[in-house]
């Protein structure tokens, strides 16, 4: 197991000082440094498990903070939220098994999905959303997705950071 190098751990300390505002970027940063990822979304579970809701993104024009959507029986929601397994689609027609909104990311060129649930005591408390070109979530990307799940679990452990 590789530590994280001192001057990203320095970032995250102080990150997790600041608050979760501070901890999206860097958290954003080390998500997207993935080749070929170019969106890395961070989505809330309620407490009540009826809502998820945008927490944090990387691009914030097209994936705005605060959007709320309806925790229902969907395939993407039954994987992530009752399976507790990832969702990848590495290409389109993968994407659309679990996403309803993929022909709209395809427009918006992204070819390639991949969502992580963030499991804490149990509980999916929220999930880390990636998305960027087809192909992209290889072996190696995934194993690099890995490395930083448990740092990115952080975020969700902050007070209130799953309150709408």
């Amino acid at each position: 197991m590789n530590p994280l190098d001192p001057k990203t751990a320095t970032e995250l300390i102080a990150a997790l000082a600041a608050g979760p505002t501070a901890l999206f970027a860097i958290l954003s940063a080390l998500f997207t440094a993935i080749p070929g990822v170019r969106t890395a979304t961070f989505i809330a579970t309620a407490p009540d498990y009826t809502v998820t809701h945008r927490i944090g993104t990387s691009n914030p024009e097209h994936f705005p903070v605060g959007n709320v959507d309806p925790i229902d029986d969907s395939p993407w929601n039954r994987r992530i939220l009752i399976e507790k397994r990832p969702v990848v689609g590495n290409d389109v027609p993968g994407m659309a098994a679990f996403i309803p909104e993929t022909d709209g990311l395809v427009a918006m060129g992204y070819g390639a999905t991949a969502c992580f649930p963030i499991v804490i005591a149990g509980e999916t408390r929220g999930v880390v959303a990636l998305l960027g070109d087809a192909g992209i979530f290889t072996p190696t990307a995934l194993a690099a997705v890995d490395t930083l799940l448990p740092i990115a679990a952080l975020i969700f452990t902050f007070e209130g950071i799953s309150a709408r």
